[in-house]
């Protein structure tokens, strides 16, 4: 077997690295921040615990490269985009996103980003980076769904009364099943979603 170059050596790092970023993400999202120890991203990614140290020198950094890639890579604007596409109603769109958040799936990690991110919001004593990134996420999802909140209560969807503080009211119920017992989700979630969604529906 021939030896390989240095472009095939690079692409093979980054491939193995984006391995462990997306075994992180998982990990980070089923376990919580508190929780996650780097031998549990090890296993899922597959791979040494000192492979792992040799990409990373904390569980901190890969907290944040993982969600900074996967940002990147894998960005939650995707689906709001699809959903526009196929012009479905607002409470419609409101409903295919609390079941994105909800639904685990190993080729799309938006949804441990978020779950993620909902449990960094109600943590203290954030790094200052990690605090930059939480509040430009954050402001992702209010500027994705407010919209789709006013658009509702325009056509008769969603209840009325003020928008951003309704959105504000759903977004910390949705965080608080996030941090609590994410797991109760996964069996009937259509149907659990549908529960959670009428609280904001008019019908």
């Amino acid at each position: 077997m021939a030896p390989q170059n240095k472009e095939q050596l690079d692409q093979k790092k980054h491939e193995r690295k984006a391995q462990i970023m997306r075994a992180a993400i998982k990990v980070f999202a089923e376990n919580g921040i508190k929780l996650t120890k780097i031998s549990m991203i090890a296993k899922e990614a597959k791979v040494s615990h000192g492979l792992v140290y040799h990409y990373f020198t904390s569980k901190d950094e890969i907290l944040y490269a993982s969600l900074d890639w996967a940002v990147e890579e894998h960005k939650s604007a995707k689906l709001f985009q699809e959903l526009n596409d196929h012009e479905v109603s607002p409470l419609e769109q409101i409903k295919q996103f609390t079941l994105f958040a909800f639904t685990e799936s190993d080729t799309e990690i938006s949804n441990g980003v978020f779950r993620i991110i909902q449990n960094l919001s109600s943590t203290n004593d954030l790094p200052e980076h990690l605090v930059q990134f939480v509040e430009k996420a954050g402001q992702f999802y209010i500027e994705s769904l407010y919209p789709l909140f006013v658009e509702g209560q325009n056509s008769g969807e969603i209840i009325k009364g003020d928008a951003e503080e309704l959105l504000g009211i759903y977004l910390t119920v949705l965080s608080g099943i996030m941090a609590d017992d994410p797991a109760f989700w996964k069996d009937n979630t259509e149907q659990k979603v549908g529960i959670l969604t009428r609280m904001i529906s008019e019908r």
